[in-house]
């Protein structure tokens, strides 16, 4: 793309393929999404190494220019959803989490951060195609947000040590189901090898 400020990336050495598929893509077209970062979830799983990942990829990322989207978990209203009402400290962010006054947060519930959400709506009027996907756990948030945006039409990375599940044995199998068919749901990488590529190592 010729926009001015554009960055131009090279492929990243991801499995089944190396993302994205067409080899091309740019900090015009592409959005980092972290999932479900809140304190009570960074505690429940023990996942302060795979926060702090997450929170180095998102350093990296704001300076090649990406935009930045995230999720976060709230109850329903109705009731239905076990997770606590909005103004619990759980459901916060943690004050390490800063995000930039361009970075767009959607609230949901449920483990879909498209569900009833404008998240889809604001991706592509801002001309986003490709998704670095980070977030917790893997076997929830993580795989129903990243199917559905495939669905969409959005290619899809999963950062692998940027996510963390419930087990290991359920994030490593989440991450396995990604992959199957060449593809089907998109493509895993480690957060080093995303790296590699936005900064050109």
């Amino acid at each position: 793309m010729s926009d001015r400020g554009t960055r131009t990336f090279r492929q990243i050495d991801a499995e089944p393929y190396s993302f994205p598929f067409d080899g091309h893509w740019s900090s015009a077209d592409t959005a980092l999404l972290l999932l479900g970062f809140q304190q009570g979830t960074i505690s429940a799983l023990s996942a302060t190494p795979a926060f702090a990942t997450a929170l180095d990829l998102l350093s990296v990322a704001l300076d090649c220019g990406l935009f930045v989207a995230v999720s976060r978990r709230v109850a329903r209203r109705d009731g239905d959803d076990v997770v606590p009402a909005e103004g619990f400290g759980g459901l916060d962010f943690p004050p390490q989490l800063i995000l930039p006054d361009t970075a767009l947060v959607v609230d949901h519930s449920g483990d879909n951060a498209f569900y009833r959400t404008p998240l889809e709506t604001e991706l592509k009027a801002r001309g986003i195609r490709n998704l670095l996907i980070a977030g917790l756990p893997t076997d929830g948030l993580v795989h129903a947000t990243q199917r559905t945006a495939n669905d969409m039409g959005f290619e899809c990375l999963a950062v692998a040590d940027a996510c963390q599940g419930t087990s290991e044995t359920r994030h490593a199998a989440q991450l396995r189901i990604t992959t199957f068919g060449n593809g089907l749901f998109g493509t895993v990488a480690s957060a080093a090898a995303v790296k590699a590529a936005l900064i050109k190592i």
